[in-house]
């Protein structure tokens, strides 16, 4: 369905300024590409992470790019691209990809911004959280995938592994 926007009047404060302001709040590292790009460190368990927000005003939309910096050899691109849609099939936000010009995985997540005025620290936390999340319970996945060379639902299950009990 196409909104009518000819009568919606909307002013939408700067999305980076403000997730800018949120991470600076925490004590993060960022650095700002343009207007529109932020860059951000952080540490997960199994990699350092640089997080990319892209906002596109266009669309009213926030995108945020995780690059895994694993890099994959082209005999693995078709296994790991069937295994990358075996995992998007569980998570409930954001997804994974393989970007064919830098040979690498990344995660995406798209938060609309359509009709608010601005972006709560909620909704910054959760985007970080969401991220980090998803990428450190799959990043063993592609690890065991491209590692053992493996097929791909042995590799997620692997990973997925819950222990019981103490050791």
């Amino acid at each position: 369905m196409k909104s009518n926007t000819e009568k919606t009047f909307n002013v939408l404060i700067d999305p980076i300024d403000q997730i800018e302001d949120i991470i600076f709040a925490y004590g993060l590292e960022s650095h700002r590409l343009d207007k529109n790009q932020l860059i951000i460190s952080l540490r997960g368990i199994w990699s350092n992470y640089e997080l990319s927000f892209s906002f596109m005003e266009d669309l009213s939309l926030i995108q945020l790019n995780n690059n895994l910096s694993i890099k994959v050899p082209d005999s693995l691109v078709l296994g790991l691209q069937s295994m990358i849609s075996l995992i998007n099939e569980k998570l409930n936000l954001g997804y994974f990809g393989y970007s064919t010009d830098k040979r690498c995985i990344y995660f995406r997540y798209n938060l609309f911004l359509k009709g608010i005025i601005e972006i709560t620290t909620e909704q910054v936390e959760d985007l970080f959280d969401n991220v980090i999340y998803e990428c450190d319970k799959y990043f063993p996945a592609f690890q065991i995938y491209l590692k053992k060379k493996s097929d791909p639902i042995y590799a997620i299950n692997t990973a997925l592994l819950e222990t019981l009990g103490e050791a």
